[in-house]
């Protein structure tokens, strides 16, 4: 099911050419748009374990290809996000500013404590719209 979510949702970016990766846990999804910004899609209505967390966190560096990236982290739909994963998911090593997309009040939450449990290395902000998430991160797409 949330493959097909992320493909109805992702359908222009991937006819745009983006670069997709699915980890060892085939759950939830990792794309590239082709400008340039990282898409990470967490498994709706899973708990999400810092095993998990690290092996999202590894696909989406591996797209980013040492190239310091916008991040989408779509937590619309998760459980619960335990606290090694929320420190994992906070680091953002590779990003230059992350877009948290939540759905409803319990997601805003969970936002809120990938947010605040440590000091964001770059931007961080939580967005209810997808479209506004993808405009936000766009300023900060690396200039050609």
């Amino acid at each position: 099911m949330t493959d097909e979510i992320l493909l109805h949702d992702d359908a222009e970016l991937l006819e745009a050419g983006a670069e997709r990766a699915t980890g060892a846990h085939g759950r939830g999804e990792q794309t590239l748009s082709r400008d340039g910004i990282t898409l990470v899609t967490l498994p709706a209505g899973e708990h999400v374990s810092k095993r998990l967390a690290e092996s999202k966190a590894e696909e989406a560096r591996a797209l980013a290809a040492g190239v310091p990236r916008p991040l989408l982290i779509d937590i619309r739909g998760v459980k619960s996000i335990d606290r090694d994963a929320r420190a994992i998911l906070g680091a953002a090593q590779m990003s230059a500013a992350v877009a948290l997309l939540g759905a409803g009040p319990v997601d805003r939450v969970l936002g809120n404590f990938v947010m605040g449990g440590q000091e964001p290395r770059c931007p961080v902000a939580f967005f209810a719209s997808r479209s506004e998430a993808l405009a936000w991160l766009a300023g900060f797409l690396p200039v050609p």
